[in-house]
């Protein structure tokens, strides 16, 4: 048995229940049972917006899901269904995108896009674009964040490679490796040092034959020179490595951080549209609070025999 709280009960002015089997109203508080025209539209559609109201999903989907059966193109029952699919109580939580789980291709809206008449497919077809633009969103994002991560990848590469350069300059004999470097910018000026050191050698050579007594000495300088000369061309080649190994990753870097703020202003884009179709929404047949349900009162409130809203009464026993 499904059974739906709504309405006053007329004896008591306590809360009715009803019996959707039965298709009576029951009074828990005094025992009386009317038999009602509950299934007209307007008690219908009502009795849904209280259980949306008190949370009620599952009644309020019941209720709709009648009033569909009598009526398959209702628009409030069309758009309650979704509302009972989100649990959401009116269709402002759209506008907060972070909340919504409904996508473009739920089975509800699209039952919705089909049923509805001519004059409403506009609007479910806004929600229907609407969801569309979130899901582009929520696309773009993932992709922002993809990007991003990249970029950090590329921009810790780039300070390893910077931190090794460093390490590399700051090592024994770095103005040695500095005048390398330049004798390598300047190929006129480095031809005269090697001429230059040609005929140091030479000397040294003769300065040995010359003074045979001191040839240890003139032997030992000219390898600590040999040493020398190749550890700082050694630190000047590493350099010279680790500077072309950060010419593509800069290239990278760049390209990343026009991908990533291109991507970003994508997402501001698409969130404003989102925002401004949301909004529409939710303004366009803006949904009304029904109103509060009243307590018993303990004093009975007689129904009148020839009221048409309740056509007759008996007593449960």
């Amino acid at each position: 048995m499904a059974v739906i709280k709504s309405n006053i009960c007329k004896m008591c002015g306590g809360l009715l229940d009803i019996d959707v089997d039965r298709q009576v109203y029951i009074c828990p508080f005094c025992g009386v049972t009317f038999d009602y025209e509950y299934f007209r539209k307007d008690n219908v559609l009502e009795l849904a917006k209280k259980s949306i109201t008190r949370h009620e999903f599952g009644a309020a989907r019941d209720a709709y899901e009648y009033m569909l059966k009598k009526d398959p193109h209702n628009f409030e029952a069309l758009r309650g269904l979704i509302l009972c699919k989100c649990k959401w109580t009116t269709m402002a939580p759209i506008q907060q995108n972070e909340e919504v789980h409904l996508h473009p291709d739920d089975p509800e809206l699209i039952r919705a896009l089909e049923n509805c008449m001519p004059e409403h497919k506009e609007y479910f077809g806004t929600i229907k674009k609407t969801l569309e633009v979130l899901k582009d969103y929520r696309k773009s994002r993932a992709e922002l964040a993809n990007l991003e991560n990249d970029r950090m990848a590329v921009q810790k590469k780039l300070r390893d490679l910077i931190r090794a350069q460093t390490v590399n300059n700051s090592q024994f004999s770095t103005a040695m490796s500095d005048a390398a470097s330049f004798m390598v910018d300047n190929y006129k000026v480095a031809t005269a040092i090697i001429e230059i050191g040609i005929v140091i050698l030479v000397g040294l050579g003769y300065a040995t034959i010359a003074h045979r007594q001191y040839w240890i000495p003139i032997l030992l300088a000219g390898f600590i020179l040999f040493f020398v000369s190749i550890y700082n061309i050694i630190k000047f080649v590493t350099n010279k490595s680790l500077e072309a190994a950060k010419v593509p990753v800069k290239a990278k870097l760049d390209e990343l951080e026009k991908q990533v703020e291109a991507k970003n202003a994508e997402c501001v884009e698409l969130l404003r549209t989102y925002k401004t179709m949301s909004a529409t929404v939710v303004t366009t047949y803006r949904m009304e609070e029904p109103p509060e349900n009243k307590e018993p009162t303990g004093k009975p409130a007689r129904p009148s025999r020839t009221s048409s809203d309740f056509p007759s009464s008996s007593k449960v026993i």
